[in-house]
């Protein structure tokens, strides 16, 4: 994949009333190759071009929608808030937090599709991490190293400028968990129903394995843990 001399593309939107400020990466339409657990080819999947945050969504820019919204803030842990992702999030909390941005800013966010998440991972490369075919504590926080999250910006963004896209927190996706479509397929959004959605990317708390780009797990949209947060999409 080649990338324009001006790559990345960053756009920032500001959250009216106060200092903080949203930043989404402008990433190109791309292809990948979508292995199943075995490492099988299932599929090619082409991408459209979109938005993603260059971050995951932090509780500095949670708890204000939170406190906003008469929601209950999510626990920290201990760990410290302000710059580290948020955690102990529903999906359903995640798209929330998505509408009401939407909303005060006048622009469009969602959380962004499994194939979506995964080309922006992946950042063109076809190794198992965007850094190549293995991974480090340098370059992400997994295999609970830390023991707790990391503020957001520790590491070494990928090829696309998107900052902790393997480890940190389990990230939700708007996919509901399934089977894979085989052949070559266009922006796929996955079944319009099901029980569990889609969570990428691991976390502090899981083995490397787990945070490679094409690792997928799933939970009830309802559940909150300390390993689950989310990025917005858009566009």
């Amino acid at each position: 994949m080649t990338h324009t001399p001006n790559f990345p593309v960053i756009l920032k939107y500001s959250v009216p009333d106060s200092s903080l400020a949203v930043e989404m990466v402008r990433l190109p339409e791309g292809t990948f190759t979508r292995l199943d657990d075995a490492r099988e080819l299932v599929s090619e999947v082409a991408v459209s071009e979109f938005t993603l945050g260059r971050y995951a969504v932090t509780f500095e820019q949670y708890d204000r929608f939170a406190k906003t919204t008469g929601r209950k803030l999510p626990g920290a842990c201990g760990w410290g808030r302000k710059s580290r992702p948020i955690m102990k999030v529903s999906w359903f909390d995640a798209v929330a937090y998505a509408q009401w941005l939407s909303d005060v800013t006048g622009e469009y966010f969602r959380l962004p599709t499994e194939a979506e998440w995964e080309h922006a991972c992946r950042a063109g490369t076809k190794t198992d991490y965007s850094y190549g075919e293995n991974i480090t504590n340098e370059q992400a926080n997994f295999d609970r190293t830390n023991s707790k999250t990391m503020p957001v910006g520790s590491y070494q963004p990928n090829p696309f400028g998107l900052y902790e896209m393997h480890g940190n927190v389990w990230e939700w996706c708007s996919d509901w968990y399934a089977k894979y479509p085989t052949g070559k397929v266009k922006d796929p959004k996955g079944p319009v129903n099901g029980k569990y959605r889609v969570l990428r990317g691991g976390s502090w708390f899981v083995n490397a394995g787990l945070t490679r780009s094409a690792s997928r797990a799933c939970d009830e949209p309802g559940e909150r843990d300390h390993s689950r947060g989310f990025r917005l999409a858009g566009g």
